[in-house]
């Protein structure tokens, strides 16, 4: 299957924001671009206003997350993936069912775009444009400890190389595009913002599922979910 098919587009930068800006911002989950402006705080609207929003799906959910790092943690998913995968027999991504990845070539892609403030975790890119992966016939949750794998296995080889999103710059791409989280190399208070433009997941309306109290970690391997 091919990857990377689209080319990466950049917003405007915004000022690095302070650690205690950082610190007293709200985490969203799955939040409204409406509910997102109006209770995510100063960071969230002046990052939100940085990228380029199309307006051009049914949906806009935003989620942001805020970690206290100390090096080696991973705040991220530290696999090489994809967003928006669709899963199940219903092709919602957010399903806890397997990836069905071949789905995508029928589908109409979200849009992601992706800001993180900082230089001690920022989000890791593969340079090159069009490449082919091999990925499971059928649905499974081994996809993308298959596509973390070869990645890995080309960069190592100098076939492939990597470079990291720059910071407290949106980027914008689509679901075919391949990504990691990286372990952090220093302490640090990190701000995520990932917003989503689908015409599939539908932003979350109840204030106390909106309102992170806490934030996720991940194991720094290959791993499929």
């Amino acid at each position: 299957m091919n990857f990377n098919r689209g080319n990466l587009v950049y917003g405007n930068k915004i000022k690095q924001p302070s650690q205690d800006l950082i610190r007293n911002t709200l985490g969203l989950h799955n939040a409204s671009l409406e509910d997102a402006l109006k209770y995510g705080g100063d960071l969230t609207r002046a990052a939100i206003g940085a990228m380029s929003l199309t307006m051009s799906k049914k949906y806009i959910v935003v989620d942001t997350k805020i970690h206290m790092l100390i090096p080696g943690m991973c705040p991220a998913i530290p696999g090489w993936h994809t967003d928006g995968v669709p899963r199940g027999n219903s092709l919602d991504p957010t399903a806890k069912q397997d990836p069905n990845i071949h789905a995508q070539e029928e589908m109409d892609s979200p849009i992601f775009h992706l800001l993180v403030t900082g230089e001690s975790c920022l989000t890791k890119f593969v340079k090159e444009r069009n490449f082919e992966l091999e990925v499971p016939e059928k649905p499974s949750t081994k996809l993308y400890q298959m596509v973390s794998h070869q990645v890995n296995e080309r960069v190592n080889k100098g076939e492939l190389t990597t470079f990291e999103a720059p910071s407290c710059v949106p980027v914008m791409w689509d679901w075919w595009e391949v990504h990691t989280g990286v372990p952090a190399k220093s302490h640090e208070w990190r701000f995520l913002i990932r917003v989503t433009e689908s015409d599939i997941q539908k932003p979350k309306t109840d204030l106390r599922d909106i309102i992170r109290v806490q934030q996720q970690g991940y194991m720094p391997m290959e791993f499929g979910w």
